[in-house]
């Protein structure tokens, strides 16, 4: 599927009108900030240096999309899916996802501190030089920020 490149004036347009299908969108340099949307599919989307911080989404689709330099600080996701959702070089200090799907979602070179990773998932996320919750940078490749040997 084509992917739609789109702004953010647009989609806030198209969900006020009523859609919720923006599979395989491409949004960039845009600030959707403390918007709140729900039941909007966005799988397989990329969202590239976009404005997200206190954002509130709630039984939203997620899968599959692609996140790049995006400030999530705030953010709060909740009774979604984020299956496979990838997030690069982004800003997660404060972000909470309660009651989601999270298996097997990528972790590049984010911030999470005070992050709430609530949820539940068959495989695990993974994580590549992170800052965790607590303020420690856990450099290379780990499926457990956590373990021991990351002291």
């Amino acid at each position: 599927m084509e992917k739609e490149r789109i702004t953010a004036e647009e989609l806030l347009k198209r969900y006020a009108a009523g859609e919720r299908d923006f599979q395989n969108i491409i949004l960039e340099y845009a600030d959707l900030s403390g918007v709140e949307l729900q039941k909007i599919d966005i799988t397989g989307a990329q969202f590239n240096y976009v404005n997200l911080s206190g954002l509130n989404l709630h039984r939203c689709e997620l899968s599959s999309a692609q996140f790049w330099y995006c400030n999530f600080r705030e953010a709060k996701i909740t009774s979604s899916h984020l299956e496979y959702a990838r997030f690069f070089d982004c800003d997660l200090r404060g972000f909470n996802s309660s009651r989601c799907d999270i298996s097997s979602v990528n972790f590049t070179r984010v911030n999470l501190q005070g992050a709430k990773l609530g949820g539940f998932g068959e495989d695990p996320c993974n994580y590549w030089d992170i800052i965790r919750q607590d303020g420690v940078f856990i450099p290379g490749f780990t499926s457990n920020p956590y373990r021991s040997s990351h002291k």
